[in-house]
Order: C-alpha cells, then sequence, then structure tokens
C-alpha cells in the first residue's frame, strides 16, 4: 500500500463545534508562511496541515507495545448534545455533495523552520495545490507550486515541478507518483474497501464519515472561540493507536454557512512537526465543473518513471515493477 501519509485526508467533506477551552489553531495568512498569531474578531485563521489520498488507503502499523492514546477529559451533557448536533448536520450535508473542487495553500512547519527577527517560527516550507473530490471514493490531490527553506542560503527557494505529493484514486486503485523514487504507484484495492476508500481513510474528515464513526474513531469536542461568528471549529484526538501513528491532533475549522472546510490543521506524532491547509472559498466548485472520466481516469506514467503495482487483495504477492498495464 502507499506508504507515506499525505493528502487522502484532506478530499473529503469537513465539520467542527463550539468552545471548549484549549488552544485555537494556528493560522496561516495570505501575507506568508507565518505560523501562529491570534485570530481576529469574526474570523479564523490558520497554519500548517498535512494529508492525501495515498494516506487514505494505507494505515500505518505501531508496535504492540506503544503506549495507547490518553483519553482526554469527558464533555459535559451541554458539549456533547452541541456535538451531535453539529456531526448530524455535517453528515447531512456531506451526504448532498457529490462532486468538490477547490484550490488549496500549504504550510509545513518543523524542527528545520526558521524563525523570524522575534523569535517566531515560520513555516519550512509553503505550497499551493488542487484537490478534488466524487462521492463516494474518487479523489485527487495535487501540489502544483511549492517553495522550501534553504539553510544555507537562508532563503526560500523553489522547489522543482516534480516534487510535491500527487495522488488519483478512481475507485479501484491509487496511483501515487513517488517523484524522489521516479515511481508511479498502483495500489489496487480490495472489493471491500471500493465504493468507501476515501472515507474510511486515516483522515476522513473531508470525505464524508458518518457521524457515528467518527465518534467512534475519535475525541472530539468544539473549540470554536467565543468572538467567532462565521466559522466552527472542531477538535479531533485519536482512540487508536493506528491513527496514533498518523496524527496526534487535527483541527478542522468549517465555514458556518455551508459546513464546507475552510482549514485545517493536522499535528504529527511527537507534538512538534505540523501541516496547515487553508482552502480558498473563492475557487470552491459544489457539484459542478468536474468531469468525472478525465480528472479520475488512469495517470499515463511519466518518462523515466517506474510503474509499480501493488494488490491490496494479495498481501503475500510482491510489488511488481515495470509491468505493463492492461
Amino acid at each position: 500500500m502507499p506508504s507515506r501519509p499525505i493528502a487522502a485526508g484532506l478530499l473529503a467533506i469537513a465539520a467542527s463545534l463550539p468552545m471548549a477551552g484549549g488552544e485555537a489553531v494556528a493560522q496561516a495568512t495570505a501575507a506568508g508562511p507565518r505560523a501562529v498569531a491570534q485570530p481576529q474578531p469574526g474570523q479564523a485563521q490558520i497554519g500548517p496541515v498535512q494529508t492525501g489520498p495515498v494516506q487514505t488507503a494505507r494505515v500505518a502499523t505501531v508496535p504492540a507495545t506503544a503506549a495507547p492514546p490518553v483519553q482526554p477529559p469527558a464533555l459535559s451533557p451541554q458539549e456533547q448534545a452541541a456535538l451531535d448536533q453539529l456531526l448530524a448536520a455535517w453528515e447531512a450535508r456531506n451526504a448532498a455533495v457529490r462532486t468538490w473542487a477547490c484550490n488549496f495553500h500549504k504550510w509545513e512547519y518543523n524542527a528545520w523552520s526558521p524563525a523570524d527577527a522575534a523569535g517566531e517560527r515560520l513555516a519550512f516550507a509553503e505550497s499551493i495545490g488542487e484537490l478534488k473530490y466524487a462521492a463516494p471514493d474518487k479523489g485527487l490531490f495535487r501540489v502544483k507550486e511549492s517553495k522550501q527553506w534553504s539553510p544555507e542560503a537562508r532563503r526560500y527557494e523553489v522547489r522543482g515541478g516534480e516534487s510535491g505529493e500527487h495522488w488519483v484514486c478512481n475507485g479501484e486503485s491509487i496511483y501515487e507518483f513517488r517523484h524522489t523514487d521516479r515511481q508511479l504507484r498502483e495500489t489496487k484495492l480490495p472489493p471491500e474497501m471500493r465504493g468507501k476508500a476515501i472515507s474510511d481513510g486515516p483522515l476522513p474528515f473531508v470525505f464524508g464519515a458518518k457521524a457515528e464513526t467518527l465518534k467512534k474513531r475519535y475525541w472530539m469536542r468544539l473549540i470554536t472561540p467565543r468572538e467567532v461568528t462565521d466559522q466552527i471549529w472542531l477538535e479531533s484526538l485519536p482512540r487508536f493507536q493506528a491513527d496514533a501513528a498518523n496524527f496526534a491532533k487535527v483541527e478542522l475549522i468549517l465555514q458556518a454557512r455551508d459546513l464546507m472546510p475552510f482549514a485545517i490543521q493536522i499535528h504529527k506524532p511527537g507534538g512538534q512537526d505540523r501541516d496547515v491547509y487553508q482552502f480558498d472559498p473563492k475557487t470552491n466548485l459544489i457539484d459542478k465543473g468536474l468531469d468525472l472520466i478525465r480528472d479520475f481516469a488512469r495517470p499515463v506514467t511519466p518518462f523515466g518513471y517506474t510503474y509499480i503495482l501493488e494488490d491490496a487483495s494479495a498481501p503475500q504477492a510482491q510489488p511488481q515493477a515495470g509491468q505493463r498495464r492492461p
């Protein structure tokens, strides 16, 4: 199965809740890759996160001796009722969306991130890209442009065109471009995963999972600041080790008017690295503008790349390199 935990969690459809005390989502502004700032009244902003369909098909394994996730304090009856009401509305909204396309801005923060003159942590890398989704199991995630901090040059440098995450899921297979290895990997999904591969992935928040599924899989609470009126903020912590291997916490911001995602921040295990995605509402296309055949078609293997087939329905089979596709 694809090995990198990425954008798959991004393509679904998101949701969130009200204030329960706790830290706000980090903000990332159009002015630059700055990480954390206080939200302005009535408007939330965001910082870094990471996601992608590749991760959707794969759940990382965790050693049996790994400590289980720590359960947060229980919600009050009022907080639980507010959360249940939101998740029910979110599920109904997701069920009504057949296709969605949007551009996004991504910031990545890690131990190599630079700091400004005031010591504030900046993004290590900044990217722009596109995502597309068709219910229930088709998705596309592609980074189109990116720049990365160079410690040696002490400046941001443009990455090559073949450096960002890129995957396509057509419901039967997930195709992942691994540019570093010059590979195009096809992972065939077993029959029981077809029709739900995206929504049942490690990060289903952007894919429209069921409310009961979310509550069984994550500890969730509303964290919307009191002064924010046009957005809903939701925090999710993994209940199980398999999810905890991919992320420590996810924060979502939904637009209150239509429950579509505005931003998502993913805190990675270890507590330091995080990725932030902000979706451009001006590029939102809901139930229009997608070509279901062309947008999710089997990609052509680029010149100089090796095509590798992995069959998830045959776990004992070894990946087959250089195999011709039918």
